[in-house]
């Protein structure tokens, strides 16, 4: 009878998503209502519902897609996410919106953003790369200079888009599977203190990302300016108080919010459903990478483990960074909300993520083979010390994901 009430951790998943597009779905109509009411099309709305869809479709294709296969074309998507990031460069291929080159159009209604391809494909190749040199992660050319330099590439090109914020997304989330894959720490901290200075140009010598720096430090002082969005931001959350404004109640949509169905839709989600609805989509957001933690936990293969956290990390921290921003924490950037915000790569390929996530912990609950041990590894011959990361990580993981199972066994 337990076993009958139990709920896998995919369930879960699945649920989630499923609850954040509700989310989603509401207040991007919401947002374009001003469009309905103005034309009458809704094409925003319709646009949103389209992406969720294909995105629905894929999720469903790529849960019941061995993830192995993805351990053996990592090159060759890596490749593509390459030539994707290079195609989006070249005039004609590549649109500009807002001053930058990131997507690659095929009509009005349908394009690409290849960045947001190359956050999968970046993970799939590290996790390869783990799994396949995981006892020698910690040697300097095998475990940090090799994939270093996929890193440094990719985050390059995403970077003469120019999208200063993926480019960085990108690297710290690599550092971090490698970090936990192996690669020692020193080498991370005197590679990023080299590039100090370039980081420092990046901020400073660059116009537009230096004003978006002083409108963080004092957005008042350019109120109708470089701090206007931020302000209209926290004009927002703060008229929802507790319960919000209602749905459709919102003011701040009335086009004083820029981006309020993507980038900002946090902003509009708490005018609307107040602390309450805030309250709501964090708890989601927390219960999605504790989830993911627990399929992570449960994995038996190495590329399976970092394929999982990888994915795991990317969502929680793109959380993070866009709650951040539209609160006033960090400044300006466009990290789209997973799941929420309105747009077609961003929402497509988490859906991908999600069913890849989805068939990584599908595939760990039929396998007859014991749970990831780093002990059984090191038996097989592969080089592993003692208190090796991934071990390390694993007890870490364990200990979260161990939470749960205290909740399961009750009846």
């Amino acid at each position: 009878m337990k076993g009958n009430l139990s709920v896998k951790p995919w369930h879960f998943i699945i649920y989630i998503v499923v609850a954040l597009l509700g989310f989603s779905i509401v207040t991007v109509y919401s947002t374009d209502m001003v469009t309905l009411g103005a034309s009458g099309n809704g094409y925003q709305f319709m646009k949103h519902l389209l992406w969720i869809l294909v995105g629905s479709v894929l999720l469903i294709a790529m849960a019941n897609v061995d993830y192995h296969y993805l351990q053996k074309l990592s090159i060759p998507i890596l490749v593509v996410s390459f030539i994707c990031l290079s195609l989006v460069l070249l005039p004609g291929i590549g649109t500009v919106t807002n001053g930058a080159r990131r997507w690659i159009r095929f009509n009005h209604f349908l394009g690409i953003q290849p960045s947001e391809f190359a956050k999968l494909a970046i993970i799939i190749f590290i996790s390869d790369y783990i799994a396949k040199n995981h006892g020698r992660m910690s040697e300097f050319k095998c475990g940090f200079i090799i994939p270093i330099g996929v890193m440094a590439l990719t985050s390059a090109l995403v970077m003469m888009e120019p999208d200063f914020g993926t480019a960085a997304f990108i690297a710290i989330l690599s550092l971090i599977m490698l970090i936990a894959g192996g690669t020692r720490i020193i080498f991370v901290f005197f590679t990023a203190l080299a590039f100090t200075p370039f980081i420092h140009k990046m901020l400073f010598e660059v116009s537009y990302r230096r004003e978006r720096l002083m409108a963080f430090l004092d957005p008042w002082k350019d109120p109708s300016g470089t701090g206007y969005h931020i302000i209209q931001s926290w004009i927002a959350l703060g008229s929802g108080g507790l319960t919000g404004l209602g749905i459709g109640g919102s003011k701040q949509k009335l086009l004083f919010l820029p981006e309020s169905n993507s980038d900002f839709i946090f902003t509009i989600l708490g005018e609307e459903f107040g602390f309450l609805g805030v309250l709501a989509i964090i708890t989601l957001f927390s219960l999605l990478v504790w989830q993911g933690l627990k399929i992570v936990h449960t994995v038996r293969d190495v590329f399976g483990f970092f394929l999982g956290l990888g994915i795991t990390v990317m969502f929680g921290l793109q959380a993070i960074i866009n709650i951040a921003v539209v609160s006033g924490n960090v400044p300006t950037k466009g990290i789209p909300l997973p799941f929420v915000s309105s747009g077609g790569s961003a929402l497509l390929f988490s859906m991908i993520g999600i069913g890849i996530l989805v068939n990584v912990a599908r595939q760990s609950a039929v396998s007859e083979t014991p749970a990831l041990s780093i002990d059984r590894v090191a038996r097989s011959g592969q080089k592993v010390e003692k208190q090796s990361p991934v071990r390390i990580w694993h007890k870490i993981i364990s200990n979260v994901a161990n939470f749960s199972w205290r909740l399961e066994g009750r009846t």
